[in-house]
């Protein structure tokens, strides 16, 4: 990391901090990680930093460790300011691209699954109690309601305000309100929380995604900044009906013509302009979402144990793989026992609890959300939504 900063500051006197911390995701280092080793390398005396306003706000620069501190030069404050610009406007195509990819879901398994919608941003207080906070998508798994919150910032999101907004929308009263984040990347601490406290879920796609038609000129920033890998910037999105989209236009269609975005057949088609990761990620996360209601649903103590069983072994293919049915059942309760040890009990009580986790995945092959393929179980088409990195 000090020899890529020493890289930047050769050929520019100044160089955004908030972009440098966004291009090492792209060798597996946290933010906060990289930001750990910067406060490092300033109390050190080995660089120094100055904020520049730049678009209306302070943006933070690392400079050389020199007094007065350098400042950025104009090819890179002009392109800071219009990555930075280019973050502001991209939220609409985000929400365009995360609705796509749900409606790509829906096109595929919302046939076999009891009540499941997906709907575009909007209000919906008649389904959360009154809420009326616009929703950037809306989803329904039998019998609860998820709303959508997407992210497209460069930020590595924290318990914050998006933590808080996404507890105004977890409501424990029948039906039931577990909200979905999708984000570049959030932290672990937001993702246990919203998990256990929420019962939803945080999506990391790792991309942040813009249309090139509506950002023509970014692709030479990306290049500067060494951003490549990290923002993509993609053709508008086609409908099935040969409409093309590029954020504001599904904006404005959301309320002034819903019939273009409507039904999600009409929008899946789309899916395959998105980058493939992206749509395994969300999938992958549509996926575990629905398995993890098997918990909320469960109406005895066998159900209970066995609906945690299923959520090991779905994060397990999610992570590592196919697996045939043995071995995933022999995995998914090593993996139940060590992480829930209050239920030593179950022990004795293992072929019930296993038959019972059988008849859920031989639920999930019919729903299509397993697959088996050569006597391997395999999550359809799925990554886990929540990947790591080395550093």
């Amino acid at each position: 990391m000090a020899s890529t900063l020493e890289r930047r500051l050769d050929e520019h006197p100044a160089w955004p901090a908030n972009i440098f911390k966004l291009e090492l995701e792209g060798a597996e280092i946290y933010q906060d990680r990289t930001g750990e080793i910067l406060s490092d390398l300033l109390d050190n005396g080995e660089v120094g930093k100055t904020k520049i306003p730049l678009g209306g706000s302070d943006i933070p620069f690392v400079t050389r460790p020199e007094d007065p501190s350098p400042e950025p030069d104009d090819e890179i404050r002009a392109a800071t300011r219009e990555f930075n610009q280019f973050l502001r406007e991209s939220s609409d195509f985000a929400e365009l691209t995360a609705y796509v990819a749900l409606c790509k879901v829906y096109d595929e398994i919302g046939a076999d699954i009891t009540a499941m919608d997906v709907l575009p941003k909007g209000e919906r207080p008649h389904r959360l109690n009154g809420i009326d906070n616009e929703l950037d998508g809306f989803m329904q798994l039998r019998n609860e309601y998820i709303p959508v919150e997407v992210y497209n910032g460069a930020d590595y999101l924290s318990v914050s305000g998006k933590y808080q907004q996404l507890c105004d929308y977890s409501i424990d009263e029948q039906p039931m309100s577990n909200p979905l984040l999708i984000n570049r990347r959030a932290d672990t601490d937001i993702k246990s929380r919203v998990r256990a406290e929420l019962n939803g879920m945080v999506i990391d796609t790792d991309v942040i995604l813009g249309c090139e038609e509506t950002h023509p000129d970014l692709e030479a920033v990306l290049d500067l900044f060494n951003l490549g890998g990290i923002v993509q910037l993609l053709p508008p999105l086609t409908t099935d009906s040969g409409t093309d989209l590029v954020g504001a236009d599904y904006d404005n269609a959301v309320t002034n013509n819903p019939g273009l975005i409507r039904p999600p057949a009409e929008l899946a088609v789309a899916a395959d302009t998105l980058p493939d990761q992206y749509v395994r990620r969300i999938r992958g996360g549509v996926q575990l979402f629905y398995v993890n209601s098997f918990y909320r649903s469960a109406s005895e103590r066998t159900e209970w144990e066995a609906s945690l069983v299923l959520q090991e072994i779905y994060n397990l293919l999610l992570r590592i793989g196919g697996m045939t049915r043995p071995v995933a059942l022999d995995m998914g309760w090593d993996e139940f026992t060590d992480s829930y040890g209050n239920v030593k009990s179950a022990n004795q009580r293992q072929g019930m609890i296993l038959d019972q986790t059988r008849e859920y995945i031989q639920q999930l092959l019919e729903e299509r959300v397993l697959v088996e393929q050569n006597d391997q179980l395999h999550a359809r088409r799925a990554t886990h939504p929540q990947q790591t990195f080395s550093f």
